[in-house]
């Protein structure tokens, strides 16, 4: 008896494992081609490239999942979705939809409010010849100077591997005024040029992490220049300065797209060295870092946080850190500044609607900063806080196409009110 239930068994258990073996792999049907259905502008090759499989190939659902996000997050399409198809010769077809946004930019922009405000003009094109190359000619405004910025970037796609270029140069004056209890005690205007390289490692990757920090070099002027502002406060200091900037940087996580909303998490750190061209230039150094993490709960609900902080052994004006509006709503540039610094945020975002043509943004935050000349004054020190509540209309098939509208309370004497545009 025992010899006739020996083989029966043996049966049994291959049977078991071929069946168990065969239900594991099944869903994992060879891919026979793939098709790339699109609107107008982005070549076949710039989505290829991000997909981690090919025709031949076997896909999980976890392998086709992170080639669809990696095409969303290029950031150059309004919609990207993906099915597969049994043809009647038994072929699987793998068809990709990527709708393109129009990311043609005439730049015309407006942010800040009637006592701290930037007006920009020109054009941008972050798929320029359907590429994803990234192309910008913007002049910009306001209260504080004037600047000309020219700029181009060569994505992953055109490089070797995940390296990325890209070369950018500006031209024009700036003012900084320095605050005492909020109220401005004294300014600097400067004139400034600027070229730079920045070369991203071609060894980074999105899902998992490599060590590949980047590289940056710039060649860059600053000089005082007392015409750009008128005598009512005192000018600081003057000076003219020449710097060989080398600098280097990593992150680590990635934050993953769909549309304009966000989830995931990102840190990074990056330090500079600084070498003088002129007697007037001593060498100094700079270290930054930070983090930002995003969760999306579901197609309406995003909490987003995130926190920066620096340091420079830089004792010119135009060198030290300077923060506005952009960090805590409600202030003025320069409110916050120094030699070290740091910056917080935290918030909601509500998308009530979210559609290709149209999209309703609605966000409740709370945002904090603060800047001293030594660091650990940071943390001994008041910040500079603010409160706020904003309204946002989009066009996500034209991005670039927003406005944007803030309330917030930063305190006594502050903007209640800013628009971007």
């Amino acid at each position: 008896m025992k010899d006739m239930m020996r083989p029966f068994l043996v049966v049994s258990l291959w049977l078991f494992f071929s069946t168990a073996l065969f239900a594991q792999y099944s869903h994992k049907a060879i891919v026979d081609s793939i098709i790339i259905e699109k609107n107008w502008r982005t070549k076949d090759k710039i989505i290829l490239r991000e997909l981690e499989f090919g025709v031949g190939d076997q896909p999980t659902n976890e392998t086709i999942e992170q080639s669809i996000q990696k095409i969303w997050n290029i950031g150059n399409f309004a919609e990207v979705s993906y099915r597969q198809d049994t043809l009647n010769d038994g072929r699987r077809l793998f068809k990709i939809t990527a709708r393109d946004a129009l990311t043609i930019v005439p730049i015309l922009s407006y942010s800040g409010n009637k006592n701290d405000y930037n007006l920009s003009l020109g054009v941008s094109d972050n798929n320029f010849l359907g590429r994803n190359i990234g192309l910008n000619l913007v002049g910009s405004t306001g209260t504080n100077g004037v600047s000309y910025n020219f700029g181009i970037k060569l994505p992953r796609q055109l490089l070797y591997k995940n390296m990325t270029l890209s070369v950018n140069s500006s031209m024009g004056h700036n003012t900084y005024t320095r605050y005492a209890n909020r109220e401005a005690v004294s300014h600097v205007a400067i004139r400034q040029k600027s070229f730079g390289l920045h070369v991203g490692n071609p060894n980074h990757t999105d899902f998992s992490y490599t060590f590949s920090p980047d590289l940056d070099v710039s060649l860059f002027n600053h000089q005082t220049d007392t015409s750009l502002v008128d005598a009512s406060l005192p000018f600081s200091q003057e000076y003219n300065v020449t710097y060989l900037s080398i600098g280097m940087s990593e992150s680590v996580g990635i934050i993953n797209q769909k549309r304009h909303q966000k989830d995931g998490y990102s840190f990074h750190l990056s330090t500079g060295f600084n070498i003088g061209l002129n007697g007037e230039s001593p060498y100094y150094q700079t270290i930054s870092g930070g983090g930002q993490y995003h969760k999306l709960f579901n197609r309406v609900v995003q909490l987003s946080s995130s926190f920066s902080t620096g340091y420079t052994t830089a004792n010119t004006t135009s060198l030290k850190h300077h923060l506005g509006s952009g960090q805590v709503k409600g202030i003025l540039f320069g409110e916050i500044s120094g030699k070290s610094y740091y910056s917080a945020a935290l918030g909601g975002y509500f998308t009530y609607l979210n559609s290709k043509w149209l999209a309703v943004v609605h966000s409740i935050y709370f945002n904090a900063g603060n800047g001293t000349e030594k660091y650990p004054d940071l943390f001994t020190t008041h910040p500079l806080m603010a409160v706020g509540t904003g309204a946002e209309l989009r066009v996500p098939m034209v991005p670039w196409l927003s406005i944007r509208f803030h309330f917030t309370y930063s305190g006594k004497n502050s903007n209640w009110f800013n628009m971007e545009f």
